[in-house]
């Protein structure tokens, strides 16, 4: 690489602070992140099959030994992943009383409109899987403009347990909990071709880019080539610069060599101002104080007040430089990092993140190596034994015969002609030493015990039961599995919560009444307190509410219903079953947060009104 010199001026060098800090809180991470990302590459390499370090490998084929993997762990995976995706609920927006459940409706069928679009229980099944093979899974949220280009449309991407650096120092499961993670590093590559297009002010400096590392100097941070202009439009004086050779020309690169990107996403504390709004009671929020002054002048001269409010915001490090720090596009809707991670087995008192989170695979694999090696082992020991060899007196063969016996001994059938009065016997193999049939039972044995998996849960039945001791047995081993599925229970809502935060900035009246369709915008509302149905000021309000962080519904999953009207039918059901008729249905179906339940109620009642009329008429006859 030739040699470069700097050019007097460079706009690039600003932002000195930010990168040091980049710097700084990326090494912090990565270092206490090291030997967690070591261990789980190695889980997630063991998981799928490569169980065998080189060093035992060659040592095995110096001595011609087999080295066989009997896979015990992906079977197990895959039967925790299979009931994961065929018991999984989908995420639920649940109202806590009767007048939110037409909201809590509304906000449903969005989240479940976005479910559909961004394909999201697909992408949570294999969110799930990384946690079970390294212990952490992660999501990330993305606007995209392509359908949708005012508003957008959200997707999330699977990005691998590696690519991601969280704070070492926070210590809650939600990255958005207080005290909140102060940091998250995400680590991605793209070619120049694609830098230029996310970052297009920055064309020139990314076609100087040279290696994918952080040194300024050797990605050409300003420095200018022959021919070239420079930031402000001059020609710089070919004297000062040197000539650009091929070596150096884009072609002469790697078409498709790629540049590590590290986005990093942080909170910002930052002053914002709040007005009250005299209609609506509630404090409506601005960026800028001339802004909130104006609108207080529509308020009769109400206070502005200051506040200081996390925002996130997020910088784009390549190279060397600083080519973005901006707010995050999810702000103001949502102040938080759009980053959710699963966490399958995860104990926040462990001092180091490689006991803190571990997935299924970490306590197996020893348990999986001692399978491997005992079995490889007994078959060694029996293909050793099938040719034990001869012993005989001297005389018994002719030295050629000796050397036809020594190659040909072990052939099927073979005739033998010896010394008369001589003796030659075969050498009788021993049969395998029990010693080693029980170390491959007992691996066996420790795999069912540590994995809490009994062959009850797998589908293999080993001995004769009932059918109550199986199904205690396999209940047994699926509470093994209780607090894997109750953090991922626990993310999924999470994803909900912020996907109902996140309904404001992506819908609008028309694209919610287009989802909602004009059946239910009419029909399927409640006629006492909607008797024109649902209309657009309704959905606006809506959608304010949510804005406003006014609504009192909770996201969950749509079998952990918890809410209090959910422990209210709970207990109206327990009533029914004592007083029968008593407790009148449509009290019932109120309670039961069913869609459309208007119309379930209208069509009850009119089939006990035909059932009445039926039955009257029968009596007149």
């Amino acid at each position: 690489m030739p040699e470069m010199k700097s050019a007097s001026s460079d706009p690039l060098m600003e932002h000195d602070d930010l990168r040091h800090e980049i710097k700084t809180r990326f090494d912090y991470a990565k270092k206490n992140m090291k030997d967690w990302e070591d261990i789980a590459k190695e889980d997630l390499a063991f998981a799928l099959g490569d169980q065998w370090t080189s060093e035992d490998l060659q040592t095995l084929k110096n001595e011609s030994r087999p080295a066989m993997t009997f896979n015990r762990i992906k079977p197990l995976i895959n039967l925790i992943s299979g009931y994961q995706r065929e018991n999984s609920s989908r995420i639920k927006v649940n109202p806590e009383g009767g007048e939110d459940k037409i909201f809590s409706e509304v906000m449903d069928r969005l989240l479940k409109h976005i479910d559909k679009t961004s394909h999201m229980a697909y992408k949570m099944a294999y969110w799930f899987d990384d946690g079970l093979y390294t212990g952490k899974g992660w999501l990330e949220a993305v606007l995209t403009h392509e359908s949708d280009p005012i508003r957008g449309e959200l997707r999330f991407l699977q990005r691998s347990p590696y690519q991601i650096l969280v704070d070492p120092d926070f210590n809650e499961y939600d990255l958005n909990e207080w005290p909140r993670a102060q940091y998250l590093f995400k680590c991605v590559r793209f070619t120049k071709e694609v830098l230029k297009e996310i970052y297009p002010k920055f064309s020139k400096l990314i076609d100087g880019f040279m290696a994918d590392s952080d040194d300024q100097v050797e990605n050409g941070g300003g420095l200018l080539y022959e021919g070239s202009d420079d930031d402000y439009g001059n020609r710089p004086n070919v004297t000062t610069i040197v000539k650009k050779t091929q070596a150096d020309d884009e072609s002469g690169l790697k078409k498709d060599e790629k540049f590590t990107v590290k986005e990093y996403w942080r909170p910002k504390m930052v002053e914002r101002y709040f007005v009250i709004d005299t209609e609506s009671g509630e404090p409506k929020r601005f960026d800028k104080k001339d802004e909130a002054e104006a609108f207080s002048g529509t308020q009769g001269g109400a206070k502005v007040v200051p506040r200081k409010v996390p925002e996130i915001w997020v910088a784009a490090y390549v190279g060397g430089f600083v080519v973005q720090d901006e707010k995050s596009p999810f702000e103001p809707f949502y102040s938080g990092l759009p980053f959710f991670r699963f966490l399958a087995d995860w104990v926040p008192s462990a001092e180091t993140e490689e006991l803190k989170v571990q997935g299924v695979v970490r306590s197996l694999k020893d348990a999986q190596r001692e399978k491997n090696k005992s079995k490889s082992q007994t078959l060694h020991i029996l293909n050793t034994q099938a040719n034990s060899g001869w012993v005989g007196d001297e005389d018994a063969l002719t030295p050629e015969g000796w050397k036809n016996l020594e190659n040909m001994g072990a052939k099927p059938g073979i005739t033998i002609k010896k010394k008369r009065g001589s003796d030659l016997r075969e050498i009788l193999p021993k049969g395998p030493n029990i010693g080693h049939l029980q170390r491959e039972k007992e691996a066996d044995d420790e795999f069912k015990q540590i994995s809490g998996v009994n062959p009850d849960l797998m589908g293999f039945q080993e001995n004769t039961s009932s059918g109550r001791a199986i199904s205690l047995r396999i209940k047994q081993a699926i509470m093994s599995l209780v607090r894997i599925f109750h953090n991922y229970r626990y993310s999924k809502e999470i994803v909900g919560q912020f996907i109902l935060e996140m309904t404001p900035k992506l819908f609008d009246e028309k694209k919610v009444l287009k989802v909602l369709g004009p059946q239910y915008m009419q029909k399927a509302v409640d006629p006492e307190r909607y008797p024109q149905g649902l209309t657009s000021g309704h959905i606006a309000a809506f959608l304010q509410m949510v804005e406003d962080n006014k609504y009192d519904v909770f996201v969950s999953e749509a079998d952990q219903n918890k809410t209090i009207r959910y422990e209210i039918f709970q207990d109206l059901t327990e009533l029914g079953k004592v007083f029968g008729p008593a407790i009148p249905l449509d009290l019932i179906i109120d309670y039961m947060d069913l869609p459309n339940s208007e119309e379930v109620k209208q069509k009850i009642a009119q089939n006990q009104a035909q059932m009445m009329a039926a039955a009257q008429a029968t009596g007149k006859a």
